[in-house]
């Protein structure tokens, strides 16, 4: 009954009519955003003659006197705001012009551990880009009872984190802690309107304050009071020293403890893995704060001595913002540098003059709290956008003239067309010399991109000389404008890591213990040793079945197609969560991802046949459930009672690849999305409007973009190896949109023979043969540069978009696709090509109960919404992890008005079957699109050849596999 009811439900899904929406509805979508708010770099300089606040200025925004609207609600003096849209508005009347900063005293509520953040507006409008984006944090702690947990091979293995719910009063920062100071914000005398908007997460807001930014003594002031007290040294033999790994707190819980193997780290970490510090490449993102609290045995001025490690960018410092007891002592420790080593060393905070700080310690316990701070970094980072716009802008300018691709025989006299661009280049080089100084002078050695940008620099100074250069080096300038924006990218980060933390009197004499050449070279040899009997090629516990402590267990061999990264983070949260919950010991194996896919002889056929296969594989290949299911390889999932409820966490759409004959064999692991990315900058100064529908394309946007020299992209996968209709992400919108389909019935032939399909691959391959568009493009580098501003991508030319180009921050966005309008005037934006990767369960597994169990478990909103945190905070924005579980995909970090745009995108996706001989259609496709716009063949008559030689292997491999019978 139950496959009869799921035979039913996916057949429904594959023969329903194009997803349609009224113009009405997906208008909005299609509308340019407003232009971006100012940065708060400009802001700051506009407010230069406005005075700050008078000290002791308090003006309070009690919760009781705010309007609310949404999902808002007063109740015991708060305001409390669920995770939906809400808005928060308090009338003030201030009663002198200046600064102000905006203290907010909030209670973060259960939610999905992300930062709270929310959006500040006065008088209705964003003061500046960085007030939308006002970010609360949380605090985490580890589980007590779970500290120094092993494994099975003596491996330490990392605690869970629970949050500390508890209230807390800061001052509004921006969200990337580029900026040491909190915000601040110009109001006139008189009334306004302070509003908070809903971004992301629940919280429970107090009272806020209108506050004078605080001014903190310089330490040589501080010492001035502490003489004028009369404040004495702790007595010399005081020493209070402190693992940094036993942290009080910290504010993400992706910060936690690590290992690290040299041999003078506490404690000692060897072949066996000793989480022995805290912090590293995971404490580096701006705003995330650790803290520690300590005992002082007597009153006295005390100094500070870290143990620490900065290696990660050669020459740049690592900055911190050091508070003690929840207040910066003195203004030096607004912003502490830690100097780059590629060894552990021993830093004293100290001043410019070398003598150590001290600070005032009453006897009792108290907290020393760490801070990332970007510092002078941040200031290069502002610099170097700000240079990256400009040159886009130049280059821009020249690429109207020359196009992108410049003849070297024809001379465009730039001199005449261009006047003052020699003048351009000169105050371009003036503004990189400044930020390469800048870098000089914060860098204790000469780091590579200083020296890269001094080859920018006289690369520009070179075409200043004679612009008429410039034509013939053209992607000189290209590849000048990507280093910039890679540049910011990879000085971003400020990672630091810390082995333990003395608190001790001025006079002591503090010994931090460094390792030597020779004991690092023991190191190597001890670990070389250990893996004559240590597996690394499994990650995490090594079970023995066969020992009498492990018999009554049930191992679980899990085979997943990712990197190294992917792979620990899972089995971390596996013997985190799933083994105490379930008993079930899971064993994971990393495999390349080419060796979970169909198409030739790799590890997963070849453990098939030789019958050894794994109990469960992750991350595959999205076709190789349909192949495996064929052969009756893969377990059918709706044999399980609750599958339908697992299911009911995907699209269902998603579910069609992995569903043959009434079964459905695997669940999505991830998903891709289709939407079109454009440059809003370049296509409001072009006069452009996004195009809803592809007439709108054909006689708007390609004339206004061909008369400037550029083009939109949407690429053909022309390689004879395109075996899915995945490949085709442009034929497949056009053929779903116009009503068309892949197959007929269960894939016993070919649909493409349908008037539809006939009208939607004539379309598309006008397109590159009548239209103008390239087939093959490099979008990413292009709409970088703005001479491709529009085109369609997909999910991970988003993410690359996102991370590698941050120059263009608030200067791109997304809608969706182009749609075409329907008989009763509707328009179809419908998508196909959303499968990606999926879970299976083999066969010839003897436990598939416990792997169903498993599989339920890492398929889960809750894992794969700490497995995508875990992946962002180690590998960056750029690994995040696009799961097909649609509450987890939208709990993270995505734009907002992006999120809506992909949503409404994905509920008009539809995803197509993977049928026995499918794998010829997308060849046959490409073969009969090659021929129409490479060869002038006639349509018609391609894509018959092509639907014939399509039936044919359909036909071929129903007969193998007796579907016919």
């Amino acid at each position: 009954m139950k496959r009869s009811i799921v035979l039913s439900l996916i057949l429904a899904i594959c023969c329903l009519l194009p997803f349609t929406a009224s113009a009405e509805e997906w208008s909005d979508f299609f509308a340019l955003n407003e232009e971006t708010a100012i940065g708060y770099d400009e802001a700051l300089t506009s407010y230069q003659d406005t005075p700050n606040a008078p000290a002791g200025t308090r003006i309070e925004l009690l919760p009781s006197a705010a309007i609310l609207s949404g999902d808002a609600v007063l109740a015991q003096e708060a305001i409390i705001t669920g995770d939906g849209e809400s808005t928060a508005v308090w009338t003030v009347d201030v009663p002198v012009t200046g600064l102000y900063e905006l203290e907010i005293t909030y209670f973060a509520q259960d939610g999905n551990e992300a930062k709270v953040q929310r959006r500040l507006t006065i008088d209705g409008i964003v003061p500046y880009e960085e007030a939308n984006n006002i970010c609360l944090y949380r605090r985490f702690v580890e589980r007590a009872s779970e500290i120094g947990r092993k494994n099975s091979i003596d491996d330490e293995v990392w605690a869970r984190q629970d949050e500390i719910h508890l209230w807390q009063t800061v001052r509004a920062a921006d969200g990337q802690g580029v900026y040491v100071d909190p915000l601040k914000f110009c109001l006139t005398a008189g009334r306004h309107e302070i509003s908070l908007h809903y971004v992301d997460q629940p919280v429970t807001l107090g009272t806020l304050a209108l506050v004078a930014p605080a001014a903190h003594p310089t330490y040589a002031e501080a010492a001035a009071g502490y003489a004028a007290q009369g404040l004495k040294a702790a007595d010399k033999d005081v020493q209070i020293k402190f693992q940094a790994e036993n942290s009080a707190w910290r504010s993400e819980n992706v910060i936690r403890r690590e290992s690290d193997a040299d041999p003078m780290t506490e404690p000692r970490s060897g072949a066996n893995r000793v989480l022995n510090v805290m912090g590293g490449w995971r404490w580096r993102l701006g705003n995330a704060a650790v803290a520690w609290d300590f005992d002082v045995p007597e009153d006295g001025l005390y100094a500070i001595t870290l143990k620490v490690q900065q290696n990660n960018d050669a020459g740049m410092p690592s900055y911190r913002q050091i508070m003690v007891d929840g207040e910066i002592p003195f203004d030096e420790l607004r912003l502490y540098p830690f100097p780059y080593s590629d060894q552990w060393y021993a830093e004293t905070l100290h001043g410019a003059d070398g003598e150590p700080y001290l600070f005032h310690l009453t006897k009792g316990t108290h907290t020393l709290t760490m801070t990332v701070k970007l510092g002078a970094i941040g200031e290069i980072m502002t610099r170097t956008e700000a240079d990256t716009a400009y040159l886009s802008e130049i280059h821009r300018e020249i690429v109207k003239i020359t196009g992108t691709d410049p003849d070297y025989n024809y001379e465009y006299d730039l001199y005449r067309t261009m006047p003052g661009l020699s003048d351009q280049l000169l105050h371009l080089v003036d503004r990189l010399q400044k930020s390469a100084d800048l870098l000089a002078s914060i860098s204790n050695e000469t780091t590579s991109m200083e020296s890269n940008y001094r080859q920018i620099i006289d690369q520009m100074r070179f075409f200043a000389e004679d612009v008429d250069r410039i034509p013939r080096a053209l992607s000189d300038m290209d590849n000048a404008q990507s280093n910039l924006g890679t540049y910011i990218s990879s000085i971003e980060k400020c990672p630091l890591a810390v082995d333990y933390i003395v608190v001790h009197a001025p006079e002591a004499k503090v010994e931090i213990t460094t390792s030597n050449f020779f004991q690092r070279m023991g190191v190597t040899v001890e670990n070389f040793l250990a893996s004559f009997y240590k597996d690394y090629d499994s990650v995490g516990l090594i079970v023995d079945e066969n020992a009498p402590d492990e018999a009554e267990k049930t191992v679980l061999d899990v085979w997943i197609g990712r990197g190294t990264e992917w792979g620990e983070i899972l089995k971390e949260l596996a013997d985190e969560d799933f083994t105490p919950k379930t008993g079930i010991v899971v064993n994971l194996h990393v495999l390349p991802s080419g060796q979970l896919a169909t198409g030739s002889v790799n590890t997963i056929l070849l453990s098939v046949t030789s019958g050894t296969a794994p109990d469960v594989a992750l991350s595959v290949d999205y076709n190789l459930p349909g192949e495996f299911a064929f052969r009756e390889a893969v377990v059918d999932l709706t044999q399980f009672d609750d599958f339908e409820e697992v299911a009911s966490q995907f699209y269902e759409s998603s579910l069609v690849p992995y569903t043959y004959r009434g079964g459905v064999y695997a669940l999505p692991e991830t998903m891709d999305f289709t939407v079109m990315i454009y440059r809003q900058d370049v296509m409001r100064e072009l006069g452009i409007d996004l195009p809803e529908t592809w007439t709108d394309l054909y006689q708007r946007v390609l004339p206004r973009l061909y008369e400037n020299n550029m083009s939109f992209s949407l690429p053909v996968d022309t390689s004879v190896s395109s075996n899915s209709p995945g490949a085709l992400r442009g034929f497949t919108m056009l053929l779903l949109q116009m009503g068309g389909e892949y197959y007929n019935g269960d894939g016993e032939s070919s649909a493409l023979d349908t008037p539809e399909a006939y009208k939607a691959f004539k379309f598309w391959t006008d397109m590159y043969a009548n239209y103008g568009i390239d087939a093959e493009s490099n979008f990413f580098t292009r709409i970088r540069t703005g001479t491709m501003p529009i085109g369609i991508s997909n999910y991970t030319g988003y993410l690359q978009l996102l991370t590698s180009a941050p120059e263009l921050y608030g200067r791109w966005s997304i809608a969706p696709v182009p749609g075409t309008v329907q008989a009763d005037g509707t328009v179809s934006h419908a998508v196909g090509t959303t499968a990606s990767t999926a879970g299976v369960i083999l066969s010839q597994s003897d436990k598939q109960e416990a792997a169903w169990t498993f599989l339920k478990w890492w398929m889960s909103a809750e894992t794969q919404t700490r497995y995508g945190r875990e992946l962002e905070a180690i590998l960056g924005t750029g690994a995040r992890w696009n799961t097909a579980n649609v509450e987890s995909f939208f709990s993270l970090p995505w734009d907002a008005r992006h999120a809506q745009i992909i949503k409404a995108q994905m509920e008009s996706a539809r995803e197509q079957m993977i049928v026995p001989g499918g794998y010829f259609t997308g060849r046959h496709i490409i073969n009969a699109w090659n021929s129409v716009v490479v060869n002038n063949k006639d349509a018609r008559d391609m894509l018959e050849k092509a639907v014939k030689d399509i039936n044919k292997e359909l036909n071929n491999k129903r007969k193998e596999f007796g579907l016919d019978n």
